[in-house]
């Protein structure tokens, strides 16, 4: 399989394979062509390929004749926020997000701190495959610049801006954070602190050693959630590396699904601003049963936070969000924000007198199963097109690979954005009609996938 993916805002791959030194120059100087040579800034994540691909980004930047604001290490949305403070052409983080330590990948975000849309990315790849880069002449070539610890002061000055911070103070939270040695711990620590709650780090060092795989799933969230049997907190955070993803851990130690942080943040972004929600298709059905008690709608669209985003600004939305676990309050912020995504959650908590658990209880209780099949690029397509003669019958929605409705339940099968795998995604109201949805889903996949039979 090749281990490159090229989507919409990003280019990502399996460092020292398919993303290359080579690549990586050539990607930053489409962007900086992109950008008309005008200023941008960059950060990265703590993997170790993400010290190379800065050194390689900063110089197709430069020879484009970017100044280049370097931030170091920092979270996606400092990034986007300092592109946004600071009024600058775009930016680029230097992370692999999600995936796994092998994995990194160079996030295009424009002038408003928006991961680049699809128009903007059809922009950018025809600059990187015509090969007309903007070379500056050896006199136009700029310093590279770093960042005081002011941007970082504002963007925290931001977050607090937007949350009752006096209300959160008084609840005086205890949180144990994993960082899975990312990015977050130093603004994290900040942040906290300023709403007057107590932080119990776990995986604190930017060693960029991952404790265990970055996505903040159930499934990676053992370690914490034995923790928190042993620890006085009233509940427990998963950030993904580059701070735009969240999973919680209630204080029992119960390792809640990715899907919860979108419905609990909307409960209280809804009573506090009326809107559109908008999400992908993939997403679990209890952010629809939030919003109806709002009396707001709920759009869904492709899989991807800059689609969610992009179609969140143009429909006016006040959220947008995946059941990765990435929010994004609009106006905001223009980024999933794992942060901000936190600091509503103490709130409500806080305004509630709720726990962490109490407040889950109060959402629909849907059964949701994830699955996924390694699936070569060449071959996905082939298989999606093979789904949708199988559930013709079913008037299947083909805006992101296949999904079908039912009045109890959904099945979403589509090729991965950042992977290449098949991901199928079946919830139901109850377990057995998810796991009789799943199965023959799988099975059918398997075929079409391998050619016949199980595997």
């Amino acid at each position: 399989m090749r281990q490159l993916k090229i989507g919409t805002s990003w280019v990502r791959g399996v460092v020292g394979e398919a993303l290359t030194p080579e690549l990586v120059v050539d990607f930053a100087c489409a962007f900086g062509t992109w950008c008309d040579g005008h200023p941008v800034v960059i950060g990265r994540d703590t993997r170790r390929s993400s010290a190379a691909l800065r050194a390689a980004t900063i110089a197709g930047l430069l020879s484009a004749g970017c100044e280049v604001i370097d931030l170091g290490v920092k979270p996606t949305p400092v990034v986007s926020f300092a592109i946004r403070e600071m009024g600058i052409a775009g930016g680029i983080s230097i992370t692999g997000s999600h995936n796994d330590a092998r994995w990194n990948a160079l996030k295009f975000l424009g002038p408003d701190g928006a991961l680049l849309n699809q128009v903007k990315t059809e922009e950018l790849l025809d600059i990187y495959h015509g090969s007309k880069f903007l070379l500056a002449t050896w006199d136009k070539l700029r310093p590279v610049d770093t960042c005081a610890d002011w941007l970082l002061d504002r963007y925290l000055e931001h977050l607090l801006s937007v949350l009752d911070v006096e209300a959160i103070r008084r609840r005086g939270s205890r949180v144990l954070i994993d960082f899975c040695n990312g990015t977050c711990a130093p603004v994290a620590s900040r942040f906290l602190a300023e709403l007057g709650c107590t932080l119990l780090p776990l995986n604190e060092e930017p060693s960029g050693e991952f404790a265990h795989s970055p996505a903040p799933t159930a499934s990676n969230m053992r370690q914490l959630a034995s923790l928190m049997r042993c620890v006085q907190a009233d509940f427990g955070v998963a950030l993904n590396i580059d701070g735009d993803r969240i999973g919680f851990v209630t204080s029992d130690g119960v390792s809640l699904s990715e899907e919860y942080a979108l419905p609990l943040t909307a409960r209280i972004r809804l009573r506090r601003r009326a809107g559109p929600v908008v999400t992908n298709l993939s997403s679990s059905r209890m952010v629809e049963a939030v919003a109806a008690g709002y009396g707001q709608p709920v759009i869904r669209t492709a899989v991807g936070e800059s689609h969610v985003i992009d179609q969140g600004l143009a429909e006016g939305a006040v959220l947008a969000g995946e059941g990765s676990g990435g929010v994004a309050i609009l106006p905001s912020t223009m980024t999933f924000d794992a942060l901000l995504t936190l600091g509503f959650i103490l709130e409500e908590l806080a305004l509630t007198g709720k726990s962490l658990a109490s407040a889950v209880a109060d959402l629909p209780r849907y059964h949701m199963r994830k699955r996924h099949l390694p699936c070569p690029p060449n071959v996905v397509y082939r298989v999606l097109d093979r789904f949708r003669s199988f559930y013709a019958d079913s008037n299947p929605d083909c805006t992101d690979g296949i999904r079908l409705a039912w009045p109890d339940a959904w099945l979403h099968i589509r090729a991965s954005n950042t992977e290449p795998i098949l991901r199928i995604i079946a919830e139901a109201e109850t377990a057995e009609r998810t796991e009789q949805i799943m199965e023959q889903a799988v099975t059918y996949a398997r075929r079409a996938v391998f050619g016949h039979g199980e595997v």
